[in-house]
């Protein structure tokens, strides 16, 4: 994607840790073979032909656009940087699940019926808050679920934000052009075309609606995709295992 290598690096400001940050398919009729007089002749399957960037890139952006839900991971590289990320539920945010991890440090956040809840280590407490005053949420946090009035003190983490913050809507336009290989592949026992340009190679699925799999960049890492708009609601955590901080 247009800022895959350079751009879709993020890294959170609040929460200090590593951020990053999509078939269709054109059957050609194969003549069947010759059949027996009474015998009935066996189903030939059709060729999938793969389209063009140019043809198939917009489609997946449209997809992309109508999405309701959908499952991203990430293992990304910035440099020295490494980071993981792993992010499902609904595309704006309002029931879904999250977890970030930069080194040791690593936070989950949970979004259900207008309530979020976080759950950061104390690695990630004493990057953010220091160490005394990690010491001191851990005791009263520990392995449960804190929550939060204000969940963007932890960073703006949506599907829908960071689909456009990769710049998904050029997909149709700059990104196409760049993309001079193309093959019909096997992804996770899915068919899927591939598509490879300079640094980067994109896996789009080439059965049903073409929703995009898989992202790869020399040097910057993978982002997955799975389950657009099959993502199961998430539920909220159980009162036993919640707690209350104040300033939180």
């Amino acid at each position: 994607m247009k800022n895959f290598k350079n751009g879709t690096m993020l890294l959170s400001a609040t929460a200090g840790v590593l951020l990053a940050l999509t078939g269709c398919s054109a059957a050609a009729e194969q003549p069947a073979g010759p059949s027996n007089a009474g015998t009935e002749a066996a189903p030939v399957q059709a060729e999938i032909v793969v389209p063009e960037a140019k043809e198939i890139f917009p489609k997946a952006s449209a997809a992309m656009e109508k999405a309701t839900s959908a499952t991203i991971v990430a293992d990304l590289t910035d440099g020295s940087e490494k980071g993981k990320f792993e992010l499902s539920g609904t595309v704006d945010g309002t029931n879904a699940q999250s977890m970030m991890s930069r080194g040791d440090a690593t936070i989950e956040m949970l979004t259900v019926d207008k309530v979020s809840y976080v759950k950061p280590n104390k690695a990630f407490l004493t990057e953010r808050a220091g160490a005394e005053a990690a010491k001191m949420l851990d005791s009263v946090a520990a392995d449960k679920w804190i929550s939060t009035k204000n969940a963007s003190q932890f960073g703006e983490f949506k599907i829908d934000s960071l689909l456009e913050a990769m710049g998904t809507d050029q997909l149709g336009t700059t990104e196409a052009a760049k993309f001079t290989e193309k093959a019909l592949t096997d992804l996770n026992g899915a068919k899927a075309f591939k598509y490879t340009g300079g640094d980067d190679t994109y896996w789009i699925a080439a059965e049903g609606e073409p929703h995009l799999l898989k992202i790869e960049g020399t040097g910057t890492g993978t982002m997955t995709f799975s389950e657009w708009n099959a993502v199961k609601p998430y539920e909220a955590p159980a009162k036993s295992d919640v707690v209350s901080v104040p300033g939180l």
